[in-house]
């Protein structure tokens, strides 16, 4: 990751720093703050397992999917209703059943960050979809 990118301590300073980048045509510098930004905000949760906190990512990863190429950023308001009412882990179990979770795949792909899907940290924590019957 770029040295300038590191330096950043703060979320919000990462979102002001892409769309710099992005005025000046420095694409690659602006998915690195969009990822930095991701791990800032993951690691403002102090009390959370490793588990939960990479589970954290997938879902702060999957609102800069929805807020990619929109004019305003975008809150997974279903996402962290689930996490209040079931927790963490359990809400990434719910959020992996759900369809909308396929169309975020190419955002995040687009945005480097198909490592914190929700399927690829379902599968890197061991958590599998179960079949309904």
């Amino acid at each position: 990751m770029n040295e300038l990118v590191t330096r950043i301590e703060k979320a919000e300073l990462c979102y002001v720093f892409a769309d710099n980048a992005l005025r000046r045509g420095r694409r690659d510098l602006a998915i690195e703050a969009y990822r930095h930004a991701v791990d800032l905000r993951a690691a403002e949760h102090v009390d959370v397992t490793e588990d939960e906190r990479l589970a954290l990512k997938a879902f702060y990863a999957y609102e800069e999917a929805l807020s990619y190429g929109e004019r305003r950023r975008k809150c997974a308001t279903g996402t962290w209703q689930l996490v209040k009412k079931h927790g963490i882990l359990e809400a990434l179990k719910k959020r992996l059943a759900s369809r909308s979770v396929d169309d975020m795949d190419a955002r995040l792909k687009k945005l480097d960050m198909q490592d914190y899907s929700i399927r690829a940290v379902a599968l890197r924590l061991g958590i599998v979809l179960e079949e309904v019957a």
